[in-house]
């Protein structure tokens, strides 16, 4: 694996392009029919996010604490957080890629994550014990780069013991760690994820012969539980008033320097489009930050482009579509449609937000009113000062009465 000096210091985009190239040398694989190797590949590397709460693999019946106490409850959590953070294209290959399984073994109660044909994550629950499994290659780019300090693993009472699991994926390495906490500061450095998913996506493009064993059940109480884990790390995001303003600060997307050239992929509009999408996310970005109002990616784990709160504490969230060509009307349905779901899906759990679409350009007169008539507020362009005047003027999307902007309330306006 090749190690450069961007866009971290400890790799760069031609490691995306060598994981691209293996991955697509499986192309006989199942996985395909969900997402592309270069998608995957990026993905990998790509700023940890995960999958979101809705939908999750199956109904919970009940509370998912039920019968579980403190340390239970934390395993199981970890259990879904790595499902969540690791997996690819998680939802659409349950049960055929990946199962989540709880055994018994030697007496103890166990989670069992498994994808592909190996045991990803094995952990006792009672959480006195994890063991992962992680690709190697990215461990020696990082130790290489300093990016990772494997001496304090030692003073953590991390272990190699030796994998005699013996699988096509030979590359990898085996990690027990002495309880869960252990394995989720472990987890939490960027190298590790990094390592963690590479070797899932390996995984996941082999054979899978656990289809009768996979139990949504399982998997669905574990994706509920991840939810203590991931409202615990955004305590720290937080606005006016001490509330919660969004998951995670925004980062850039990562982008592989040479997209393989496919029928279903065009790679020179897939850079242009994740460009412009950056540069429409910091430009929203820095136009509130000028009045010093801080916006970050995700809120209460709805995947959210961006979400913040302005001086007054109301809670805004937004979706960004980057226009490139002629893709237009088709990202302006598309950008609709999602942050309506978004908007929804906070107010599910008692949120309620102001939806905000921010496009390049819109050149369509009809649309201001389609999303007006949606009750969300629609941005283009660089960041005007009709930006100011849309997002102060826009109140709560139920307010009732009054004229409106952009096609939202101004009743409610400061001031």
């Amino acid at each position: 694996m090749t190690t450069g000096v961007e866009p971290t210091g400890w790799w760069n985009t031609a490691d995306v392009s060598e994981l691209t190239d293996l991955l697509a040398g499986r192309m006989r694989s199942r996985l395909w029919h969900h997402t592309e190797p270069a998608e995957l590949a990026a993905w990998v590397f790509d700023t940890p996010k995960p999958a979101p709460l809705a939908p999750a693999p199956a109904v919970v019946e009940g509370d998912w604490r039920d019968g579980l106490d403190q340390r239970q409850q934390l395993s199981w959590a970890l259990a879904g957080w790595v499902l969540r953070m690791a997996v690819p294209e998680v939802l659409a290959t349950a049960g055929n890629h990946w199962l989540l399984s709880r055994v018994q073994e030697a007496g103890r109660q166990r989670l069992r994550l498994t994808v592909g044909p190996v045991a990803f994550l094995r952990l006792n629950e009672r959480g006195d014990e994890v063991r992962l499994r992680l690709a190697l290659a990215p461990l020696y780019a990082a130790r290489e780069a300093g990016a990772l300090d494997d001496e304090e693993w030692e003073e953590r009472g991390i272990e190699l013991p030796d994998d005699t699991t013996r699988t096509f994926e030979e590359e990898k390495i085996l990690l027990r760690c002495p309880d869960v906490e252990t394995a989720l500061w472990l987890l939490k450095q960027p190298p590790i994820m990094v390592a963690a998913r590479m070797l899932a996506a390996r995984l996941a493009t082999r054979n899978f012969p656990f289809h009768e064993d996979y139990r949504p059940e399982v998997a669905a109480r574990a994706w509920v539980a991840a939810e203590a884990l991931l409202d615990g790390e955004a305590a720290t995001a937080v606005g006016p008033g001490g509330q919660r303003s969004f998951d995670r600060p925004y980062t850039q997307p990562t982008v592989a320097a040479g997209l393989p050239m496919q029928r279903s992929f065009d790679a020179d509009a897939y850079r242009a489009g994740v460009s412009e999408h950056d540069r429409l996310c910091r430009t929203l970005i820095d136009h509130l930050a000028r009045d010093g109002i801080r916006a970050g990616s995700g809120l209460h784990g709805v995947p959210v482009d961006l979400a913040w709160r302005d001086a007054d504490g109301r809670q805004f969230i937004a979706e960004v579509k980057s226009v490139v060509g002629d893709n237009e009307v088709e990202q302006l349905r598309l950008g609709l449609g999602q942050i309506l779901e978004y908007r929804h899906r906070l107010a599910v759990r008692g949120i309620v937000a102001t939806p905000v679409l921010v496009v390049s350009r819109c050149t369509d007169e009809a649309w201001p009113a389609i999303c007006g008539d949606n009750h969300v507020i629609l941005l283009q362009g660089r960041g005007t000062s009709d930006w100011t005047a849309a997002l102060t003027k826009g109140g709560q999307p139920d307010a009732g009465g009054g004229t409106t902007a952009y096609g939202v309330d101004v009743s409610s306006r400061r001031g």
